[in-house]
């Protein structure tokens, strides 16, 4: 994988391990990855039908499976009542009592009929729906307890009913269930053990039983009534204990893997800074320095204009890559973009062009006249004062929501601004944002951008961008606009807020594949954030550029918001619609993923 991770203004940039640094992915180097993403994914209408929406976390996949579990339990109902209206035709049974019964069971299975096929939505499994069937499952189960017999075994039922309800996310229709059978069941057997009533049960006994063995075995149903609830509580509560355990696990290790990643970027970088080839010589109009930092393309050295003695920055091109026409064109591009925006978001260009490295004045002497170096592209600009965004991510895994507000703000301000020139930078990523000590953010590195007033050949032949950070349409290999870039400053906010990549994946074709066909989890279900974060996610990493936010002004307000949670309905509408075409993944339950 190829890559320009030419150091920025201050210091230097490398490729990190897992790719986050690279900056081009050529034909040569990672062969047919956008054909490969294309030929993997099966036709849309076969997609959409062979592959369920995946569940947008795991407590989600467990609500998922709770409605499958009840939708099930109604259909079981179902045959039960059916058998049971059986029954009253061969038992010997109070004729009222049966005819109550009957229409009981009748009256459930046209209502729950309805729910059944209502919670095919999710979003209609709701408190007090569920409630509504567990007092139908609850009349009816007592109405069996008179018809079959207190002490037969149709209190079963029951405790099947409050075992199940226990075991869903509705915790006061559960306990208002258990309560609600215990007095009931207690009414019924205190009538029958005081002699106010005879069982009138089908099944009850005519053999005399006395008042103290039917108080027993009425507190042994009562027993299994709160056996029932009390274990179907705990295994939910163990469930959803093992479940936290396992999203707080995935995160830290994912966080740490990012941390580490930048980590080992850093390291490289400080091991790569110092004297360089050209320290003490001149280019252009200005004396260079110590090397900030090397990349694969070239080298940044500090350096000061000669007659002001003004700092600056100048990046050179490595001497082998001189003679390659395709990395004296991107030093082109680089140095003309930087021209042609004004914002300041984006890091200024002061010089640029060909010149000779030489000697500094007075120094001949000292070099052994040494003769000048024959010229070479060189993009020369201010000097900035602080930390890449890779940085201060290595030294805490997530942004403060402050923090974060001001980034989208200044770089969407940055994104709007290339934009009115026609420029699209398609490799924003943390090493190519810079926070100034005085709190203003920078963009750098411009030496991929897409220039509408110039084709870029290299669009018909590869992969341009950071795999991590890329817009789906650029993993395809196909033509950007500005909204890519917000696409990539989305993905930043996604991984400043929660401390993990949207995608990650040793593979390159899996990370691209994921990145085209999949989504990242549930931001909220990676750190404490507000649902309308998820929401702003939504938006801002849609699949379709048409589906992004339009500008960087409108995404920079819709972040802010989001981080207090305060979008507005239109936002939410619109990404709640996205959320339901494509929901979030699970982490790992699906190649290249992080309510």
């Amino acid at each position: 994988m190829a890559s320009d991770a030419d150091a920025d203004a201050s210091g230097p940039q490398r490729p990190l391990p897992s790719g986050e640094a690279t900056a081009l992915l050529p034909q040569g180097e990672v062969p047919a990855i956008a054909p490969l993403a294309r030929a993997l994914a099966p036709p849309a209408a076969a997609r959409a039908a062979a592959e369920p929406p995946p569940p947008g976390t795991a407590v989600d996949a467990m609500r998922d499976e709770e409605i499958a579990r009840t939708r099930l339990f109604i259909r079981m109902g179902w045959l039960l009542s059916v058998v049971a209206i059986g029954t009253v035709f061969v038992i010997d049974a109070p004729r009222a009592l049966a005819i109550v019964f009957v229409a009981g069971l009748v009256f459930g299975m046209v209502v729950s009929f309805g729910y059944h096929q209502a919670f095919a939505e999710p979003r209609n499994y709701t408190e007090r729906a569920l409630m509504r069937l567990a007092v139908i499952c609850i009349v009816n189960g007592h109405l069996a307890v008179l018809l079959y017999g207190a002490y037969s075994a149709a209190p079963l039922m029951i405790v099947i009913g409050i075992h199940f309800v226990a075991r869903t996310e509705a915790e006061r229709v559960a306990r208002w269930i258990f309560a609600s059978a215990v007095i009931s069941y207690t009414a019924i057997a205190a009538a029958i053990t005081s002699g106010a009533i005879a069982d009138p049960g089908a099944f009850a006994s005519d053999a005399p039983v006395g008042r103290t063995a039917l108080a027993v075995g009425a507190l042994f149903v009562l027993a299994t009534f709160w056996l029932a609830y009390y274990t179907a509580r705990q295994f939910r509560a163990a469930s959803l204990a093992a479940i936290d355990d396992l999203q707080r696990t995935t995160r830290l290790a994912s966080q740490r893997s990012a941390m580490m990643t930048e980590l080992l970027g850093d390291l490289e970088r400080a091991l790569r800074a110092g004297p360089g080839r050209h320290s003490d010589q001149v280019v252009g109009r200005y004396r260079l320095g110590a090397v900030l930092g090397r990349g694969a393309m070239g080298e940044v050295y500090e350096a000061s204009e000669l007659a002001t003695g003004a700092p600056a920055a100048v990046k050179l091109l490595r001497p082998e890559l001189v003679g390659d026409p395709a990395q004296r064109a991107r030093f082109a591009r680089e140095l003309a973009a930087g021209r042609a925006i004004d914002s300041p978001h984006v890091v200024r260009i002061l010089d640029g062009g060909h010149g000779e490295v030489h000697p500094a004045p007075g120094d001949e002497l000292a070099t052994g006249g040494t003769p000048a170096a024959p010229a070479q592209p060189f993009v020369a600009m201010e000097r900035l004062r602080g930390h890449t965004l890779a940085e201060l991510l290595r030294r805490a895994p997530r942004l403060s929501g402050e923090a974060l507000a001001a980034l989208g703000r200044q770089v969407g301000a940055a994104i709007d601004a290339a934009a009115a020139a026609g420029i699209v930078h398609r490799d924003l990523k943390p090493q190519n944002l810079f926070a100034c000590d005085d709190g203003t953010w920078k963009v750098l590195d411009f030496g991929v951008a897409q220039v509408a007033a110039d084709p870029d050949p290299r669009d018909e032949r590869g992969v341009i961008g950071t795999p991590h950070y890329m817009a789906p349409e650029q993993a395809q290999g196909r033509r950007a606009d500005p909204r890519a870039d917000l696409h990539a400053l989305g993905a930043i906010a996604y991984r400043c807020a929660t401390g993990q990549h949207p995608f990650d994946a040793a593979d390159p074709a899996v990370l691209l594949y994921a990145l085209v066909h999949r989504m990242p989890a549930r931001p909220s279900a990676l750190a404490a954030l507000p649902a309308d974060f998820d929401r702003f996610c939504a938006v801002a990493l849609a699949k379709s550029p048409d589906q992004r936010f339009a500008s960087g002004a409108q995404l920079a307000r819709a972040l802010a918001a989001a981080l207090r949670g305060a979008l507005d309905r239109d936002t939410r509408d619109r990404a709640d619609a996205l959320i339901r075409a494509r929901p979030w993944e699970v982490r790992g339950a699906a190649p290249g993923s992080p309510r």
